[in-house]
């Protein structure tokens, strides 16, 4: 994955916790929630990977935040 695609995606992740309600991740599974983050941004068909691909780096930058 490049660099500047990785970086989008830390960038849309760090946007979508920051605007979920304070118990939101709390109470909402966490498949959901990067189902939620993968639905709620389109330009993710912009990269030239395979969703499996994208979808493990959300949960990566989802795990780095929430932790």
């Amino acid at each position: 994955m490049k660099l500047w695609e990785r970086r989008r995606i830390d960038r849309q992740v760090r946007l979508f916790i920051n605007s979920m309600p304070e118990n939101y991740k709390i109470y909402t599974p966490k498949e959901q929630i990067i189902s939620e983050i993968l639905a709620a941004n389109d330009w993710f068909i912009t990269i030239s990977k395979p969703m499996e691909v994208i979808r493990e780096e959300v949960e990566k930058q989802f795990d780095m935040y929430v932790s």
